[in-house]
């Protein structure tokens, strides 16, 4: 399907959804840089601490004082959460769910999990589970050689246990350390301990098992595109975004430099590449993302130190374990999460993570310094009052804008794909019509929500925008592939907007309506809506299942 959507796709009939269009205008476009900081704060005994004012706290960035432009508490109030209702229009479709102050990921990682280490995760997830108030919004991924979404945001605790119940152990990339393997040198060690197979076997992919020399690269590669896919479809959520990513092994990074043992130094600027860790920090950074790594390696029993005599490959093991522990709290650190290892008591680490995560100061503010040149800023958050403990991300790298340098057709494309969970950045509703006597093809009346949209206002006081619109029908039937058309059906165009200020203000309200056909022999279909800005790259997806009937006639 890739090649044929790609073909439509570059083949646009860019009036089909037009609004108006004139010539070109000159544009005023004003853009700022607004940092948020999440901050959760506990007193001395590790209690939540609430009704904290914006005066009791100060920002600096880089050792500089920086002025506070927003500031909210957000509590989780288990009362004020209504309860879930389904929804009883089964051809109605929104890709964001109900809003509320923060929202829950639980991503399960097969793949840089050992299987024996699986099955134990999986009942202390669903411990956890059981036990989880109902009303945290909260979903459910697992990764293994791709992302899957096993349960979307829902407040209900038996939605969640069920979707967690049908998890089964998968095929891993990684495998326990055993014996054999404990004599290693450190570096091979450390390799083992950011994120790569240990041994080199075991790594699967779509096709088969991985070939030797690419396992650690494409693992890495498919767990930071998993990651990249969460913060695109969590991005359309407001306020803060909770993700509890569970795995033995960890192939990202996230904050900078490591500063561990000095053999290690050179594998350290080669791995540690400034621009890979920025590129794998921004994309969470933008939606908001606080991380909380959970080690599932659980308890060191080794209960062999450094102070040993020699290096006994104990000993590198434990540098190892040392060195992964140090990357996870940088990447705890540099997105605002906690990490947890060394521990069997997985549920505990999740329900910790979720106290955290309902329970936090937001703050924002508008960087004094505009040199946007790709290096790493600390953030510092100070209390007037001592004795609390703060968390929060400790910086961000000060990347520029990537405006104009992204392929839209390629990005739409790639989010359009079957099994993508839905883009969020961009909010779309929908109410899907089927076929009847009158009128034989499927109708989709859709709304895009404004809010998100890159409007440019010109010197006539008009205001434009330009958004890239598909809709294709992936048919669900199990069609031979020898049978099966050149292209699924769909349709795609250009929707733009030219309007005055009056026009604009309406839109502003009722939202951006458009209207898209089908034509569809009878089957299961489920239909990609997608949408994206040309000017800013956001995006919205929504999937929506359907059953098109045979006609009566």
């Amino acid at each position: 399907m890739t090649r044929s959507v790609r073909f439509l796709l570059c083949t646009l009939l860019c009036c089909a959804i037009a609004l108006a269009q004139t010539g070109p205008a000159p544009t005023i476009q004003v853009t700022s840089r607004i940092v948020y900081i999440d901050v959760v704060v506990r007193d001395g005994a590790g209690r939540i601490v609430h009704g904290l004012a914006e005066k009791d706290f100060r920002l600096l960035e880089d050792g500089k004082p920086q002025a506070i432009t927003y500031f909210s508490d957000h509590t989780h109030d288990i009362a004020s959460i209504p309860s879930e209702q389904p929804s009883t229009d089964k051809l109605a479709f929104s890709n964001v769910g109900p809003l509320s102050n923060s929202v829950n990921i639980i991503l399960f990682d097969f793949l840089n999990t050992a299987p024996e280490d699986q099955l134990y995760a999986r009942k202390q997830m669903i411990r956890f589970l059981k036990a989880l108030p109902r009303g945290r919004q909260t979903a459910l991924f697992v990764l293994d050689t791709r992302l899957r979404m096993l349960q979307s945001f829902t407040g209900s605790t038996d939605r969640l246990v069920a979707a967690a119940q049908r998890m089964k152990p998968e095929a891993s990339s990684v495998e326990t350390i055993g014996e054999e393997q404990q004599h290693d040198d450190f570096a091979a060690a450390f390799v083992a301990a950011i994120g790569a197979s240990p041994s080199g076997k075991n790594a699967v992919s779509d096709q088969n098992t991985l070939s030797h020399g690419q396992d650690e690269v494409q693992v890495a590669g498919i767990t930071q595109e998993a990651l990249h896919q969460i913060a695109a479809a969590v991005s359309g959520y407001p306020g803060r975004k909770n993700l509890y990513w569970l795995a033995d092994y960890f192939p990202v990074y996230g904050g900078p430099a490591l500063e561990i043992h000095e053999a290690s130094d050179a594998m350290i600027a080669n791995a540690m590449n400034t621009q890979y860790m920025a590129e794998a920090n921004r994309a969470e950074a933008s939606a908001q993302i606080a991380i909380y790594p959970i080690s599932l390696m659980g308890l060191d029993a080794s209960g062999m130190g450094p102070e040993a005599h020699g290096m006994t490959g104990t000993q590198q093991l434990f540098f190892a374990r040392a060195a992964m522990h140090t990357m996870l709290n940088n990447l705890a650190d540099t997105t605002g999460g906690r990490a947890f290892y060394g521990t069997n008591d997985f549920a505990g680490a999740l329900q910790r993570g979720f106290e955290d995560g309902a329970n936090y100061y937001s703050l924002a503010y508008e960087p004094q310094n505009k040199n946007w040149n790709s290096q790493f800023r600390k953030i510092s958050v100070k209390l007037a009052e001592r004795g609390y403990s703060l968390t929060y991300r400790r910086g961000y790298y000060a990347q520029p804008d990537l405006a104009g340098k992204a392929d839209n057709v390629a990005e739409l494309n790639s989010a359009l794909q079957p099994e993508t969970p839905d883009v969020t950045m961009l909010h779309l509703r929908a109410r899907v019509e089927l076929p009847d006597n009158d009128h034989p093809q499927v109708r989709v009346d859709s709304v895009i929500e404004p809010a998100n949209v890159d409007f440019s206002t010109d010197a006539a006081g008009r205001h434009h925008a330009k958004l890239l619109v598909s809709l294709i029908a992936i048919s669900d039937r199990d069609i031979p592939k020898e049978k099966k058309p050149d292209t699924p059906e769909q349709t795609s165009g250009m929707y733009v907007v030219n309007l005055d200020e009056a026009a604009f203000r309406k839109l502003l309200t009722s939202g951006m309506p458009m209207r898209q056909q089908l034509r569809l022999t009878p089957g299961s279909y489920r239909l990609r809506l997608g949408v994206i800005d040309i000017n800013n790259h956001r995006m919205g997806t929504l999937d929506m299942p359907v059953e098109v009937a045979a006609s009566t006639n």
